[in-house]
């Protein structure tokens, strides 16, 4: 009866990880508008009003007496702020033009060079120890799996595994950035978490876009202890918020993941699914590697982890 009990709710959290909405995308996140240039043609650009890359995509349903100076349908990426992105100019100054069109974003890089052999930090107070638990695909039943994969499909497939790292741990305790970057969203509003409510889409949490197009993902925060803003860069082992309460039955918890969004080709069509990374991680008397189920490990913060992407700047 427990595990039956616990596996259930092992789905319920897999679901608010994959279902659950920034406050970001209440709102458009990537606005597309066009101006008439001098030669009667237009120029297209795109304000860009999250904190990480996005990829545009740009089709015309209809276009006509016109030709654009950039290869079409219009497939790029797109850095936070304003992009010029083309001009589209007038193929014959006496007839009549018209144009039509259609736009998609998606979050990240199209080949994102992603590092899956950097040393993030274990992200709990130097000098604290914390039980570690896998949650993937493989530490689930089958019949769970099975539903998941129903659920959310492509999560847990071979191009598209599922893995997150869950840290025992006390209310109120730090949560530090394991690794530099700069915060893309955060979501600290809810406190149904505290209060031990296990209802989808209420997870807080703070996500943080780093330097090779990789996101980190911490949870579940107190409510309203967030101690970092969307914008904001942080620098590895600096304290970015607080474990919230009892969530799920289970005890206080942080919960750490590493993904990225990968472009795919399937039936000549492109769209980006989503890619977790098993992280090596530094703790104190077992230096770098893969974190064991079940396992205890005692955070560090070396110094020469901590400015290690500073110094591989410096040398380029």
């Amino acid at each position: 009866m427990f595990l039956k009990y616990s596996y259930n709710k092992f789905l319920l959290v897999i679901l608010c990880i994959g279902l659950n909405k920034s406050p970001l995308f209440s709102q458009k996140v990537i606005e597309v508008k066009y101006e008439p240039d001098s030669k009667g043609g237009y120029v297209f650009s795109c304000m860009n009003f999250a904190y990480c890359n996005y990829i545009l995509d740009l089709g015309f349903t209809t276009f006509n007496n016109v030709i654009s100076d950039q290869p079409l349908p219009f497939h790029r990426e797109v850095k936070p702020g304003f992009n010029k992105l083309f001009t589209i100019a007038l193929i014959d100054g006496k007839a009549p033009s018209q144009f039509n069109f259609k736009t998609k974003n998606q979050k990240g890089c199209i080949r994102p060079e992603v590092n899956r052999n950097f040393i993030y930090l274990l992200p709990i107070t130097p000098g604290s120890s914390a039980q570690v638990y896998e949650m993937s695909p493989d530490r689930l039943p089958d019949s769970t799996a099975k539903s998941v994969a129903q659920m959310l499909p492509g999560i847990l497939s071979d191009s598209a595994f599922w893995y997150v790292l869950r840290l025992k741990m006390k209310p109120g305790d730090t949560i530090y950035a394991a690794r530099k970057g700069r915060v893309t969203e955060v979501q600290d509003q809810n406190g149904g978490n505290d209060a031990g409510q296990s209802s989808i889409g209420t997870q807080n949490y703070i996500e943080i876009v780093q330097a090779d197009c990789s996101f980190a993902r911490y949870g579940i925060l107190k409510k309203n202890s967030a101690l970092v803003k969307p914008g904001q860069y942080v620098n590895a082992g600096q304290p970015i918020g607080l474990v919230g309460g009892d969530v799920y039955g289970r005890g206080s918890e942080l919960r750490f993941s590493i993904y990225y969004f990968q472009e795919e080709n399937v039936s000549s069509s492109k769209y980006n699914s989503l890619h977790y990374i098993v992280p090596q991680i530094w703790t104190k008397n077992n230096g770098k590697g893969k974190l064991k189920h079940g396992a205890f490990y005692t955070s560090e913060f070396p110094a020469v982890l901590l400015d290690q992407q500073i110094r591989k700047k410096s040398k380029k």
